[in-house]
């Protein structure tokens, strides 16, 4: 492997002192256009990559916005948005997967010096997280509701809706939801709310029973896995369910692993429906509906917003709402 080219390699080539360089790349300081261009052209030729993590901090900042994750699943799309803004701006993005312990992964943001914070975890940020957050200059961008902060949310109605009418028509009343988070954290959510109302608007309770949660006697490690036991203790424990509407399509694919071994037919037997489009659940036999949104739409808001707080924009639009379309296949 060879030398790798540091600043005064550049330097040499363009024929300009080392601090010339650096005061193209950090734009500290007035340098002619014609200089500029020569240097950058030798930047490009020699494929030099500036030590941006120790620029930064001369410079008092890091360049950097950390994600907050439950999951790796389905985030390229999200993450293909986030990249569109981010990079032109001179952003890096820091991917950290959250787990039980909040402490930890809020002061790995901290460590890495992080300018803004965009959780997209389970674990929502706190008014006290949130207050200390900001109290280190760090910009938020917070998923869910709660927080008086800069929201994105995705509003389900619409797509429930036509998943219930989908349902209805063929008969099915006995629907179980499946949700790989708490009960307190589903509560809210559209929509679970939205089945609810929709089955009653046709004269259908929905049988709170059939609600499985993430802390409801399910122990798992994943949510594949959380969607097979999940399925397993609603057919034992309800025979005659006969649709399943899961919060996500990885739980949708535990459920379909489950209602498969043991011989029931999708969808003559029992429906089946996720949600976010995961492309799997697109190539499998039957295809599993699903309920989809513009992730990288979602992402560019996530990004769009943090880079207007870090300019003291405090004027910008503080809700955001994408809406979610049903994705009909053969699986209901």
């Amino acid at each position: 492997m060879g030398k790798a080219v540091n600043r005064n390699d550049v330097a040499k080539r363009a024929g300009v002192a080392p601090s010339t360089v650096s005061n193209v790349i950090n734009g500290t300081k007035f340098v002619s256009d014609e200089v500029k261009q020569r240097v950058l052209r030798v930047i490009a030729e020699l494929e030099y990559e500036p030590n941006l993590l120790a620029r930064s901090f001369k410079m008092n900042s890091t360049k950097q916005v950390t994600i907050l994750l439950s999951t790796l699943d389905n985030f390229d799309e999200l993450y293909r948005g986030m990249y569109e803004i981010a990079f032109p701006s001179g952003y890096s993005l820091n991917v950290i997967i959250a787990n039980d312990n909040r402490v930890n992964y809020y002061n790995n943001c901290y460590a890495h010096r992080s300018e803004g914070i965009i959780n997209l975890s389970r674990f929502f940020c706190t008014e006290k997280e949130y207050t200390k957050l900001i109290s280190h200059d760090i910009a938020v961008v917070n998923v869910a509701p709660g927080i008086e902060n800069f929201e994105v949310s995705i509003n389900y109605v619409n797509a429930v809706e036509a998943l219930v009418g989908e349902l209805l028509k063929k008969g099915r009343t006995h629907v179980a939801f499946l949700a790989d988070t708490s009960r307190a954290e589903i509560e809210p959510d559209t929509r679970l709310i939205a089945m609810r109302y929709f089955l009653g608007r046709a004269g259908v309770a929905f049988d709170e029973r059939r609600l499985c949660c993430f802390q409801d006697n399910i122990v798992t490690l994943s949510a594949s896995e959380f969607g097979y036991n999940a399925a397993a203790d609603i057919l034992q424990r309800f025979p005659d369910t006969d649709a399943i509407y899961c919060v996500n399509d990885n739980t949708a694919l535990g459920a379909y692993k489950c209602l498969s071994e043991r011989g029931l037919r999708i969808p003559q037997d029992i429906s089946l429906c996720g949600c976010d489009d995961m492309l799997i659940s697109r190539y499998i036999s039957p295809a599993i509906s699903s309920m989809g949104y513009d992730k990288a739409e979602f992402g560019r808001l996530c990004m769009n917003n943090i880079l207007e707080q870090l300019k003291g924009n405090t004027q910008q639009e503080r809700k955001y709402i994408l809406y979610a379309e049903y994705k009909a296949r053969s699986s209901v």
